[in-house]
């Protein structure tokens, strides 16, 4: 028969418990984006999306960043949030993998059909990332990003739009600090994206 634990030791053990999980390190980075309103100005559309990695140093993390998040093991958990506030968690991703599944509800958010197969019929849009970095350094997460979209019609490039941006945190809190900051910059520069002017631009 297996002993019961009565009084104060079993109240200590359960705080206990309770204060190991929460503390407990997870691997990988908790992602927020948040989409803005939806438009539909493009409903109907098609579009093939694409990618292109550009980066000088393709390591999204800075040396010092590695020392601050010692247990990432390169791998993101991403939860796409609606205008309303309402919110799914849609999985977890290595890097372009999570860009994909940014841009992607990005796109439907548009109206756009959005395939990950290039055709004759529909245009295509090259994401080029040319810079995407999270620092750590005098006390505060930096998060910077640059990025070129290409709207590619029969292997032209129709029209281009160039994305900048850096955010910066104060580390209070360790990782919560680096996955908010990280969110926030990244919802800006996703729908920074103007892509009804991109298909304007291009004549489509």
């Amino acid at each position: 028969m297996e002993p019961k634990i009565q009084g104060p030791r079993a109240a200590f053990l359960l705080i206990f418990l309770i204060f190991s999980v929460a503390c407990s390190s997870k691997s990988f980075l908790k992602v927020q984006y948040q989409l803005p309103s939806s438009t539909a100005g493009l409903e109907g559309r098609r579009v093939a999306l694409q990618f292109s990695d550009k980066r000088v140093d393709n390591m999204f993390l800075t040396p010092n960043a590695k020392k601050g998040l010692k247990d990432f093991d390169r791998t993101f958990s991403l939860i796409v949030l609606n205008a309303d506030g309402t919110g799914n968690l849609v999985g977890v991703f290595e890097l372009f993998p999570l860009l994909s599944e940014v841009f992607t509800h990005r796109l439907r958010n548009e109206g756009l059909e959005v395939s990950k197969v290039a055709n004759e019929e529909d245009p295509t849009l090259e994401v080029v990332i040319n810079e995407f970095t999270l620092d750590l350094a005098k006390g505060k997460w930096i998060v910077k990003m640059n990025y070129t979209n290409h709207l590619i019609k029969d292997a032209k490039v129709r029209s281009s739009q160039t994305i900048d941006g850096t955010a910066e945190r104060l580390k209070v809190t360790g990782k919560s600090d680096a996955e908010k900051i990280l969110g926030e910059l990244l919802s800006d520069m996703v729908n920074r994206l103007d892509v009804q002017r991109l298909f304007q631009q291009a004549g489509l």
